[in-house]
């Protein structure tokens, strides 16, 4: 008698959801007096119904995810100023006269005695010289040879170009090793590349800030009258040169011409609402989103630096001597940078997102300038490389058309049309439940 009421007590809870729950349909799969075929019918309604709004929540989602910006072409504000462009300058120099004291100095061979062993260190010392991150293999030749383990090869570098590194303070262009060897830059990040050996900031001209209505003129007169090959790159001044990048611009300022270069800024920026965006989904970094290991704050530069630094690491356990982040970290000596280069380490991509504010150039305008015929010798003297930036008077800028908020109304809209369910209805589900786990709870302690 006493199981035949509690089994009659018992609550109906399919009832007690149906009858609670405000979804269109569902108080008319349990009332009494429907025929089957309607309960049929209104369960079949449901179905149809939730199908369609998870679909349209599903399709919210995947807009949300993939283009929640939008790129628009703007006019720019006339009163906002913009980082002058960012200059490294890589000379195709060493100094000849240093090579035989390098040699007796660092092998203990003296070129007038031992002409042999001298040729070969010294086409070692210009294998160095000339090395850049993608041509590791021409150092195939001194590969198994322990005499050049113990080598420093920045040392090399600042001896082999001393005459042509500044010695102003504070310089416009400070000394600064690269993945394309000793070069003079701009950038702000020289702590980075500090060919001195230590993460210093090295001194250099502070950024330049330009504006519309403000003639920005850098005037350079580089290497010291010294009349040597010279690649000029253009590049964000809050960045690292990186060689080979579509943000950088590769100038060949040759030996015997003076330039003056007309470079147009195109801005890219970002409203303050991408900010609140997810990283996976805006696809940009802040420069105070720093992730990185080695370096701080976050640039896309650090970031390609570090990943090829971690990679390098990986395959050889060395870094090459151009890299001075990671202090740490063994240099590779001849054998490990071979290892790299057979290892090609270099297809590997690196993952780094692009600044969600950042600036590109272009060269719009060359202007070259000869200094006479073949007699004339004052050219080193006259020797001037100037760069004239102008700011483009429309920016892109990244806007949000589907944010966070948004994807919750729009997932409101589609369940409220499809099902007339809101928050209250998933508030009631939620009490329901936790009232049948309570209930269930009750009944096995009272059953013992």
């Amino acid at each position: 008698m006493e199981s035949n009421r509690s089994q009659s007590k018992q609550p109906d809870w399919l009832a007690e959801l149906c009858q609670e729950s405000s979804i269109h349909g569902m108080p008319y799969i349990v009332r009494r007096n429907l025929h089957w075929t309607e309960r049929l019918f209104w369960s079949f309604i449901i179905l149809g119904s939730a199908y369609y709004a998870i679909s349209s929540c599903l399709s919210q989602w995947y807009r949300f995810r993939d283009n929640p910006l939008v790129y628009e072409y703007e006019y720019l504000f006339g009163l906002r100023n913009f980082p002058h462009v960012g200059i490294t300058i890589c000379p195709s120099y060493y100094d000849e006269e240093e090579i035989p004291r390098l040699i007796n100095q660092t092998w203990g061979v003296d070129p007038s005695k031992d002409k042999e062993k001298a040729e070969y260190y010294r086409k070692f010392l210009i294998a160095i010289n000339g090395l850049r991150y993608s041509t590791l293999e021409t150092l195939e030749p001194f590969d198994n040879d322990t005499s050049l383990d113990n080598v420093n090869y920045l040392n090399i570098l600042l001896e082999l170009q001393k005459k042509i590194i500044p010695v102003d303070i504070p310089a416009v262009l400070a000394p600064i090793i690269t993945e394309v060897g000793l070069c003079q830059t701009s950038s702000q990040l020289t702590r980075y590349g500090n060919p001195y050996g230590k993460l210093e900031t090295m001194d250099v001209d502070p950024m330049q800030q330009c504006g519309f209505f403000s003639d920005c003129i850098t005037s350079l007169k580089p290497l010291n009258s010294i009349m040597a090959p010279l690649l000029l790159y253009l590049h964000d001044v809050n960045e690292m040169m990186l060689p080979d990048d579509m943000r950088t611009l590769v100038f060949d300022a040759k030996v015997a011409s003076s330039n003056v270069l007309d470079v147009m800024l195109h801005s890219t920026s970002a409203e303050s609402e991408v900010r609140n965006l997810p990283l996976a989904y805006r696809k940009c970094r802040y420069s105070n989103e720093n992730n990185l290991q080695y370096y701080s704050p976050y640039h896309p530069s650090l970031c390609r630096l570090e990943c090829r630094i971690k990679w390098a690491l990986s395959l050889c356990n060395c870094k090459p001597y151009f890299y001075v982040a990671a202090p740490e970290a063994p240099v590779c000596k001849v054998s490990g940078m071979l290892c790299l280069a057979r290892s090609k380490w270099l297809e590997r991509p690196c993952h780094c997102f692009p600044s969600c504010r950042e600036g590109t150039f272009n060269i719009f305008k060359v202007d070259k300038q000869a200094g006479g015929d073949v007699n004339y010798s004052g050219e080193k003297f006259e020797r001037t490389l100037i760069v004239k930036l102008h700011i483009s008077k429309m920016g892109i800028n990244r806007r949000v058309v589907f944010s966070t908020d948004q994807l919750i109304m729009s997932f409101g809209g589609a369940i409220g049309l499809f099902l007339g369910a809101s928050f209250m209805t998933i508030y009631g589900l939620v009490y329901l439940f936790l009232t049948f786990v309570a209930y269930k709870c009750k009944n096995s302690i009272c059953a013992k």
